[in-house]
């Protein structure tokens, strides 16, 4: 709960603010631990759900985090940098959350639990980063690597999107055109040829029979593949149950996607366990918590097995190769890094080796994918064309 209050100080000046107790007696107590006497205490309404609900972007979660960096490395306290970067945010729920988490350490509250305040702002991964560079005196320096993590996660999701959407988008358009032809356009131009009553080639009557299903059922079929794809992505999106390990394990199987959607969930581990590494969380909760950002239920299996191994005394290097929890590249610079003391160092270079091999076999992926389109599309409209000109054919050869 939250309650506005009036009080004095002992030196006789007068206070007024915000406090965070689970209920009155509570507040009344940690004021009075701060030397505060109460003139007034009254409970504060309840943040509104919908405020609080709002989704937080990347952009904005990275400028907040480093905007937080800045003003500690600059000196500032976590409490007034926190009141400084809400009181200046455009964006309500950054403030919101931000708001929530000052109240908590001006109350009292300790630091790993304050942070659980602002859920959307900072999810369970990165609030352990930021409770263990807070412990380890390092806060400034852990946020600011936090936020590098946000803007290259961004970059990476942007590209990955970028490189799917363009195609996707010029095979709905070029599909529109065709089915519009075929539906439309072929019947009036082969109904020519029927009244001469020749035989149509049987290319032009498989296409005729296509476009009388089209008219006919083409609208359901449309809404059936719509449903089918919402359902899919429902099934990607949903936080756990079997649909989500279906949808995933197919997502897996696609050809040119699934191979693109493992690499991005190997740069995300990898990414995870550098950021906690170098944030001195034990190895053992920075595998646990690399697991939980894996999107593939075999990738976090594999996690948690290399975590087990670890517990029972393998070395490191060996725990995550006896459980194929990394690839050969990874697991040589795993090695490296341990036989020196650089495992946190090994992680980053991993993980930045990944993204790098990730965005080439992306552009390789956009590069590819328009000549293939290109490709299809020819055919398709070249099979048109032979449907229609085979009739002319057909009455050129019969007129001889």
């Amino acid at each position: 709960m939250r309650f506005a209050f009036e009080a004095v100080a002992e030196s006789g000046a007068h206070e007024q603010g915000e406090i965070t107790a689970t209920d009155e007696r509570a507040a009344l107590k940690t004021l009075a631990a701060r030397g505060l006497t109460v003139v007034a205490l009254s409970q504060l309404a309840a943040a509104t759900p919908s405020r609080r609900a709002s989704g937080i972007s990347a952009g904005d979660r990275a400028l907040a985090v480093r905007q937080l960096s800045g003003l500690i490395d600059g000196g500032v306290t976590l409490p007034n940098a926190l009141a400084s970067v809400a009181a200046n945010t455009g964006v309500a729920s950054v403030a919101v959350e931000l708001t929530a988490v000052h109240a908590a350490l001006t109350s009292g509250e300790p630091i790993a639990t304050a942070f659980d305040r602002a859920p959307k702002l900072l999810p369970n991964v990165e609030r352990q980063v930021v409770v263990a560079g807070a412990e380890a005196g390092d806060l400034a320096r852990v946020l600011s690597r936090l936020a590098d993590y946000f803007e290259e996660r961004d970059a990476l999701r942007g590209k990955l999107i970028g490189a799917l959407v363009y195609p996707a988008l010029v095979g709905i358009v070029a599909l529109g055109v065709i089915v519009a032809l075929l539906v439309f356009v072929m019947p009036q131009i082969v109904a020519a040829f029927a009244q001469t009553k020749q035989a149509l080639p049987w290319l032009t009557r498989t296409l005729l029979a296509l476009a009388t299903f089209m008219r006919g059922y083409g609208l359901w079929l449309v809404l059936l593949l719509a449903a089918l794809l919402v359902f899919f992505l429902w099934s990607l999106g949903s936080v756990r149950g079997p649909l989500r390990i279906r949808g995933l394990a197919l997502l897996q199987k696609l050809p040119l996607l699934g191979p693109l959607a493992q690499s991005a969930d190997e740069v995300r581990v990898l990414t995870t366990l550098a950021m906690l590494a170098e944030s001195a969380v034990p190895l053992p909760r920075a595998i646990s918590a690399a697991a939980k950002t894996a999107r593939f239920p075999g990738n976090a299996r594999r996690l948690d097995a290399a975590r087990l191994g670890l517990e029972r005394g393998q070395s490191v290097a060996s725990a995550f190769a006896d459980n194929e929890a990394l690839d050969g590249m990874s697991l040589e610079l795993l090695r490296q890094g341990e036989a020196v003391g650089g495992i946190a160092p090994a992680f980053g270079k991993a993980a930045h080796l990944k993204r790098q091999a990730l965005e080439r076999r992306l552009q390789w992926f956009a590069a590819l994918v328009e000549p293939v389109m290109i490709l299809v599309l020819g055919g398709v409209v070249l099979v048109l064309v032979l449907a229609v000109m085979l009739p002319i054919v057909t009455l050129n050869s019969a007129v001889r």
